[in-house]
């Protein structure tokens, strides 16, 4: 074989490596997403496109193992995107640790996150906790069983969110305000795992 069919081949190969690497970190993109315009959140790597609330630099309690974030509890700092999203579909995986689990998912929510939460605890999985969005319920018929990866969709448009749970559709709201703000993942307390976050702008 010629020196540049050697490296042809190579590349060819560690192309298809990385692939791989990337899917079974679970960060590759379904050629359906990409054509819907999804771009992923997380490259399995590090918190590139993330900040945690508090200015706090490098916190004890997150870190990136496996393609996964891993929250080990404390209730301090929280996990927020770099930007603001306005109208936008969020889909990401999710599960506890351990058999007891409490997190929350942040849309629209301030610097610091706090409002506009999916509950993540036990039993109360899918509820709208601080602010008003009519329609909004706790979903736990639609989990697995602790300790099992969850798929979750939302889809925030104008004051209407849509919400689904392991491909089903759990409620659609109305109300949810404002207009725009940053997403987040809240420590509370438990040990959690986070992985495949998948956002797409709608315009």
């Amino acid at each position: 074989m010629s020196t540049s069919a050697t490296i042809h081949a190579l590349a060819a190969f560690l192309l298809s490596l990385g692939s791989l690497i990337a899917a079974a970190n679970g960060q590759e993109l379904s050629p359906e997403e990409k054509d819907m315009g999804f771009v992923s959140l997380f490259n399995g790597k590090d918190f590139t496109g993330w900040r945690f609330t508090g200015d706090v630099a490098e916190p004890d309690n997150w870190k990136v193992a496996n393609g996964v974030i891993q929250l080990s509890g404390g209730g301090k700092p929280h996990l927020a995107t770099a930007k603001e999203y306005a109208d936008f579909e969020m889909r990401f995986e999710w599960r506890s640790v351990k058999k007891s689990y409490n997190s929350g998912f942040f849309i629209r929510s301030g610097k610091n996150l706090g409002s506009n939460q999916l509950n993540l605890a036990k039993g109360s999985e899918g509820a709208f906790i601080g602010g008003k969005v009519e329609g909004a319920k706790a979903v736990g018929d639609l989990q697995k069983p602790a300790e099992e990866w969850n798929e979750w969709r939302v889809l925030a448009q104008g004051e209407k969110i849509t919400f689904w749970c392991n491909d089903k559709l759990a409620w659609e709201g109305t109300g949810l305000k404002p207009a725009s703000g940053f997403i987040g993942l809240q420590a509370e307390g438990a040990a959690m795992e986070f992985r495949n976050l998948r956002l797409r702008e709608v315009k």
